[in-house]
């Protein structure tokens, strides 16, 4: 956990980045010298309250604002939790994370069957493929070129193509894939 001067420091630091300030602009607009300022920043000094308030007034924020702490957003996908479709023979597609509109991507795990493939038709314009082997040799056929992926090896290509998922081995293939909509 963080401290307080710790937080405080980072928020300062943050708003005056995000509003292309200098220190010494936040020391005109604050009445706090650049010095002091450059102090708090580095989380030598600890401010006291009526300083964060001349920082506070000088550029217009409330005081909780300098001592908000940023909870990470986090989402976990489980076993219990992730959604399981077995829309092609040989294939299972486990849907990890959904597309995001803000993200601009989705990602999928595939399990796929021994000696199985699927023909995936073009996608539209600007989605980009990620492919991560993590079980197994996967072979891919992008256009007119083939490509085989041992256990650890990715390849990413721009999915406006037809393309081909095979696993042409007597064992299991897993990947991972990351739908990239550019």
């Amino acid at each position: 956990m963080i401290s307080a001067s710790e937080t405080i420091s980072r928020n300062i630091k943050s708003v005056r980045q995000e509003r292309n300030l200098t220190l010494d602009d936040l020391a005109i607009l604050t009445g706090v010298s650049k010095s002091m300022l450059s102090e708090i920043e580095r989380c030598t000094k600890s401010p006291t309250i009526s300083v964060l308030e001349k920082i506070c007034d000088g550029i217009n924020i409330p005081l909780a604002q300098l001592t908000h702490t940023q909870t990470p957003q986090l989402s976990i996908a489980t076993n219990d939790t992730v959604k399981h479709y077995s829309a092609w023979d040989g294939f299972e597609l486990f849907v990890l994370f959904e597309f995001d509109s803000n993200k601009k991507f989705e990602i999928f795990r595939h399990v796929i069957s021994p000696h199985s493939e699927r023909v995936s038709e073009c996608h539209e314009a600007g989605i980009r493929e990620y492919i991560i082997c993590t079980k197994g040799v996967f072979s891919l056929h992008v256009g007119d070129e083939a490509f085989h992926l041992q256990e650890g090896e990715a390849i990413q290509f721009l999915a406006n193509y037809q393309h081909k998922y095979l696993n042409e081995t007597n064992e299991e293939v897993n990947i991972v894939m990351l739908l990239f909509h550019e």
